[in-house]
């Protein structure tokens, strides 16, 4: 495992789920650490524990920097698009 003086250096790859009309609910899990790029995580109903967030989203995209390998997707309720480093992922591939 890779050791970093800062966090946010670690955190070099990027999940951004969204962009379909019907809201989806989401839990992501890493097997390091993932956090919210947004501002405001509270406003966008995102749960951060270290390693796992969720939390709705509908045609709006979210955005997470993260460390590690993805090691859950789970998507509920509506079609949702998911990308890692900008390639789009199947969330049914990363089923824990």
């Amino acid at each position: 495992m890779r050791w970093c003086s800062n966090l946010m250096q670690c955190m070099t790859q990027l999940l951004t789920i969204g962009g379909c009309e019907t809201p989806s609910n989401f839990e992501i899990t890493v097997d390091g650490t993932i956090k919210p790029i947004s501002e405001d995580p509270f406003e966008d109903a995102i749960i951060a524990s270290g390693t796992t967030v969720e939390g709705a989203v509908d045609s709006d995209h979210l955005e997470f920097q993260f460390s590690g390998e993805v090691t859950d997707i789970t998507v509920t309720g509506g079609k949702t698009d998911v990308e890692i480093d900008g390639e789009a992922v199947d969330p049914a591939e990363y089923v824990a």
